[in-house]
């Protein structure tokens, strides 16, 4: 029985098994988290709000996150589904909730596409525009990279992490040379150890706390890794390492990246960094020449398309999953007969994320619909990542009573959850007072009672549409085989 774990088994409508190992799983968080772009695109919200002190923001923001992170790694240890929370709350709470749990996690990946598309196409067609002086409209280029991402995604999973892996590379080398370089020559005026300390906001600790809704932005999408867990060898060691590997490895990235930023600037200028469109690319002109500027585009548009391949993997498989499980079109849970990639749910989602992306780059501008987009999708993940960390404790006391910690499944998730509340109150207080994020909380509040609604109307009309949502199969260690045991947790009821 141990060769099994070694071996590829597939089937009819499945993904292709042990395709992925840690190196790859850990890329596909890396990539969709993306430290490049959190550090050349967020890092001057980070210090409007936090000011000097935004390296500690980053490390309290590690530690809030990293705990999310290893509640996930108690439910993947024993749970593998390409299906990611929906999953592990359905498995917690019943049928109705995990229902309810898909659709919002849906809205808020599916958005990640068209948003990350509109800041590639957008900017890139910029630095074009500025190095070669082509004018190249940014609707040509999102079409471009979205078939061109699809296409990769279509020929093979393990093609398109390899990408991944190259680019994280590539981009973080490019931007860690700068940063090192930074520090190193004492920036503008020598060090700065106080910006470790959480007494520099720039409204004080009411400052410190707001930034924590960019830290979401930034760290958005380090549980991807999840939605390959079908394709991953051995998953239950190698998912838990890499769900928080990333956090830990990005969050510390990010810490020094805030820090090098700060001290390139100077504690005395740091309200220059939230005035920049791009702070990164002014220290390289400043530090190494405008030649390492153009250099430091080239790295964001890396950036971008790792970001864009780990995305759509991500949502080609969570689509994949839902056609499967039958709560979306089965045709979504097909896959190809010799690659044995989801490519209908490729297709599907492609075309969706073409349309959605042009239109919202025409009514807001394509830089102006990351920003709009990203506040809709990071606000929509957190009450999913607080259902999980209220749903682990549920989860281990009725499956794994005799290993029921808690320090480990209620004291830690339960301060994750806490930092991840403060966010939302944030993002909602004081109100937004521009369009259209002055009505994307109450979009998102009419969305969760539809959700209801069409849940209670399942239920009671007795569809079989929520059994085959919270329908997956668990693995049993070294074998392969379906835990029996296991399977009532999702054909019970609520």
């Amino acid at each position: 029985m141990d060769g099994i774990s070694n071996v590829e088994v597939t089937g009819e409508n499945e993904l292709k098994k042990n395709t992925l190992g840690l190196p790859s799983a850990l890329a596909m968080s890396l990539a969709f988290i993306s430290p490049t772009i959190g550090v050349i695109f967020i890092s001057a919200f980070i210090a409007g709000k936090a000011g000097e002190s935004s390296p500690f923001v980053f490390l309290l923001g590690t530690v809030g996150i990293a705990l999310m992170a290893l509640t996930l790694a108690q439910f993947t240890r024993r749970i593998t589904s390409a299906g990611t929370f929906y999953k592990f709350i359905t498995n917690s709470f019943g049928l109705s909730t995990g229902f309810v749990a898909a659709l919002v996690l849906l809205l808020s990946y599916t958005l990640q596409s068209p948003l990350n598309v509109n800041l590639f196409s957008g900017f890139t067609s910029q630095v074009i525009k500025q190095q070669l002086g082509w004018n190249i409209p940014w609707g040509y280029l999102m079409v471009f990279i979205v078939v061109a991402v699809g296409a990769l995604a279509w020929y093979s999973v393990h093609t398109s992490m390899r990408f991944d892996i190259a680019f994280v590379i590539a981009e973080v080398v490019v931007v860690g040379f700068l940063l090192i370089l930074i520090v190193a020559k004492g920036g503008n005026a020598g060090q700065a150890p106080a910006s470790f300390l959480p007494t520099h906001g720039s409204s004080g600790f009411g400052g410190l706390g707001e930034a924590f809704v960019f830290i979401v932005l930034a760290f958005f999408g380090f549980e991807s890794c999840s939605t390959v867990a079908e394709e991953t060898r051995n998953p239950r060691k190698n998912l838990p390492r890499a769900l928080v590997g990333s956090v830990v490895a990005t969050g510390l990235w990010f810490s020094f990246a805030m820090y090098a930023i700060i001290v390139g600037y100077g504690t005395k200028h740091v309200n220059l960094i939230s005035q920049s469109t791009s702070p990164i690319r002014d220290l390289a002109v400043r530090y190494i020449g405008s030649w390492y500027g153009t250099v430091v585009d080239l790295a964001a548009i890396s950036a971008m398309i790792a970001v864009l391949l780990a995305i759509h993997t991500a949502n080609f498989r969570i689509i994949y999953s839902l056609g499967r499980d039958g709560i979306l079109p089965k045709a979504l849970g097909r896959t190809h007969d010799k690659h044995k990639t989801p490519h209908v749910a490729i297709v599907v989602f492609s075309i969706f994320s073409i349309i959605v992306g042009l239109i919202a780059g025409a009514a807001w501008g394509p830089i102006g619909a990351f920003g709009d987009l990203g506040y809709l999708s990071s606000l929509a993940i957190l009450p999913i990542y607080i259902g999980a960390n209220v749903a682990l404790p549920y989860f281990i006391k009725k499956r794994f009573a005799s290993e029921f910690s808690v320090l480990q499944h209620v004291v830690m998730p339960g301060i994750s959850s806490a930092i991840f509340l403060v966010a939302i109150y944030l993002s909602v207080h004081p109100w937004p007072t521009s369009a259209p994020t002055n009505i994307f909380p109450w979009v998102l509040v009419a969305f969760i009672v539809v959700a209801v609604l069409w849940a209670l109307y399942l239920k009671r009309k007795g569809s079989n549409m929520l059994v085959r949502l919270g329908s997956v199969m668990f693995m049993v260690p070294e074998t392969g085989f379906a835990d029996p045991s296991m399977l009532e947790i999702v054909t019970s009821d609520d």
